[in-house]
């Protein structure tokens, strides 16, 4: 039986604009039926403030500035610790990767120093059984 040809992938320019075509206005109606429906869209609601008649107004802005500062300052120390932690894990892993290669040099050195006292013990047995 004769295999069949594989048919080909080749396809008219005409028949693959119009699938871009197509694909081009089912998004461009995906997008209008986003703006018509603003059920799914959720506005953010601005924080209006603190008033210019509330009492104490400074103190409060102080008190949430002071822990803007400080939480940008435990997001910082949050950063470097681990940055420090990723590099003692980068460094163990290197630590560990070099270890693995002494491991598999030694043992490629040990079976070559095997395979050359083999070849030595037979031609050494080759020596005697001439003689």
């Amino acid at each position: 039986m004769v295999p069949k040809k594989p048919q080909s992938k080749r396809k008219r320019l005409a028949h693959k604009y119009r699938i871009a075509g197509r694909i081009k206005d089912a998004q461009r109606k995906e997008r209008r039926a986003a703006k018509q429906s603003p059920s799914k869209h959720h506005k953010t609601k601005k924080d209006p403030g603190i008033p210019n008649e509330w009492p104490f107004k400074e103190e409060l802005l102080n008190e949430i500035q002071s822990q803007k500062i400080q939480a940008e300052e435990e997001k910082l120390k949050n950063k470097q610790k681990a940055q420090t932690e990723r590099a003692k894990a980068k460094k163990a892993a290197r630590k560990a990767e070099i270890a693995a290669n002494i491991a598999a040099a030694k043992a490629a050195k040990e079976a070559t120093q095997a395979a050359i006292t083999a070849s030595a013990e037979k031609k050494a047995s080759k020596k005697k059984n001439k003689d």
